[in-house]
């Protein structure tokens, strides 16, 4: 039998990278408050070594006119300084790997009546 290591938990590093790659961006897994924002997830998933496991990372950035209009260059910007801080810190434990899953691309929040530019990244991380 053999045992199941946990994954160490890779919010910290995440979040840390991002408020220095985006300062005075509000960056959070709650939602920040202001019109210029990232909002992330973080979910965990397969171990694909004993010693590693997979975690999926949503950022979405929100920039929106006091119009309530998306400012989608601001936006896009956003979202790919975040990708390319976090590419760049992914051999920064606990990371070992990062990788663009997917996006950007444009989409609606209905809860908040905006659209966002959004996109996800397959981050590897190392177990305890």
């Amino acid at each position: 039998m053999t045992a199941r290591l946990l994954g160490v938990d890779p919010s910290t590093r995440i979040l840390s990278t991002l408020q220095d790659a985006l300062p005075g961006v509000p960056v959070g897994f709650d939602m920040p408050a202001g019109a210029r924002k990232l909002f992330l997830t973080l979910s965990a998933g397969a171990y694909t070594t004993p010693v590693t496991q997979r975690w999926t990372l949503t950022v979405s950035a929100y920039s929106t006119t006091p119009a309530g209009i998306l400012d989608h260059t601001d936006a896009q910007s956003m979202w790919l300084m975040a990708t390319r801080a976090l590419l760049d810190a992914r051999r920064r434990h606990p990371l070992c790997d990062a990788e663009v899953q997917a996006g950007p691309m444009t989409t609606h929040d209905t809860t908040l009546g905006t659209d966002y530019v959004y996109g996800s990244l397959l981050l590897t991380g190392v177990a305890q």
